[in-house]
């Protein structure tokens, strides 16, 4: 006799069941039967012990899906078993590249299977809410693409399900596990760079505008310009650096210096943004991104202060001081994280990820204010409590 692990039941053993209801009412037939199902109970016990070591996913949306399908396939703890697009020939393309059985024109068909686990969700920003929103109620966890959303509020609502479902919603904050600045993250929280106090960084093109006249440069479907579409980098990874400070105050402004782009078709967001951010802990960040300027070169650009070491990411060099002697130190032998892998540990092993939905939500609410800002032309007060 022993007490069941899995359930919290009595569990009798065949002898002492048999004995308690009477041995003259069993015969060989139902003695063969009973041990078995005593041995099937044990079998399935294991079987539930047993842990799950991998995922399976799909990839919704394969213009930028493309990155997370072949992440996913190079990642030894995914399974890539479906895919999802409205364009037949992008479908068609990638599930003979990829020898993908499970190809969907409507998501929905993909969110119906019942071994899928998780999902990609690589659309134009105006979708990720509706689609996140499906597959979190459809039971699956998500990693979805960058800007979270259209606006903060959009981004709380998605959070909010994510939490009601027990379910993970990751963003593709892709920069955080980059090898450097993985390293410089490290040596950030291990105290050898010292209060960190300020920091810049911006992503500059000469004439870089994704697609003018197309949804990218269309507010109601983007939700900005440069700022949602390369800021949104810029600035995660800068105070991923810094140590994820919580932002509190933001002055900003976005300026359309190009209207000739909309020869195009609908432009009504922002070719340039710049921003200084100021956090609670006392550091202040300096911002400026653009998809058209007349400049030498282009140039994507991330520095961090503190009162130990500061650090260069272009290419990656720490500065810091040595018996009175300031030096450049050149870090070699990087190993970086793969985000797939890492979202598959989140959900085998219930973590929360390095780049979670209250990640995504304060970066939201940072773009939201820098834009508010920029229309009120005083400083916007945030709160990410």
């Amino acid at each position: 006799m022993r007490l069941s692990g899995n359930s919290g039941c009595l569990i009798l053993s065949p002898i002492i069941l048999i004995g308690l209801i009477g041995l003259n009412n069993w015969n060989r037939t139902q003695m063969k039967r009973i041990r078995q199902i005593f041995a099937d109970q044990e079998t399935g016990g294991n079987m539930a012990r047993k842990k799950k070591t991998s995922v399976n996913f799909g990839v919704i949306g394969l213009g930028m899906g493309r990155y997370h399908l072949e992440g996913y396939l190079n990642a030894p703890s995914c399974n890539l078993i479906g895919i999802a697009d409205i364009d037949e020939n992008r479908l068609k393309d990638c599930k003979e590249k990829y020898g993908i059985k499970n190809a969907f024109k409507d998501y929905h068909d993909l969110l119906a299977m019942k071994e899928l686990d998780a999902v990609s969700v690589a659309l134009p920003n105006f979708l990720h809410k509706p689609v996140v929103i499906d597959a979190l109620n459809a039971g699956k966890h998500v990693m979805t693409e960058k800007p979270m959303a259209l606006n903060a509020q959009e981004g709380e609502e998605m959070r909010d399900v994510a939490k009601k479902q027990g379910l993970i919603l990751m963003l593709h904050f892709n920069n955080r596990y980059r090898a450097d600045i993985q390293l410089i993250k490290k040596y950030v929280d291990n105290g050898e760079f010292g209060d960190i106090y300020y920091a810049k960084t911006g992503w500059i093109r000469r004439r870089g505008v994704p697609g003018a006249g197309s949804w990218f440069s269309n507010k109601k479907l983007s939700g900005g310009g440069p700022l949602i579409d390369l800021g949104v980098h810029v600035i995660d990874m800068t105070m991923y650096m810094m140590g994820c400070p919580k932002p509190v105050g933001v002055m900003g402004s976005v300026v359309q210096a190009f209207p000739e782009f909309s020869k195009y078709g609908t432009f009504d967001v922002e070719d340039f943004a710049s921003a200084y951010i100021r956090f609670d802990n006392g550091a202040t960040m300096a911002v400026e991104v653009s998809w058209a300027q007349n400049c030498q070169s282009e140039k994507q650009y991330s520095e961090i202060y503190g009162t130990k070491a500061g650090a260069n990411l272009s290419p990656l060099t720490i500065w810091t001081e040595q018996n009175g002697i300031m030096i450049d130190i050149e870090p070699k032998s990087l190993k970086g994280l793969s985000q797939f892998e890492h979202f598959a540990d989140c959900i085998l092993n219930k973590k929360t990820p390095i780049s979670s939905a209250d990640d995504g939500v304060a970066m939201m609410k940072i773009l939201d204010a820098i834009y508010a800002s920029s229309e009120t032309k005083r400083e916007v007060v945030i709160n990410c409590d």
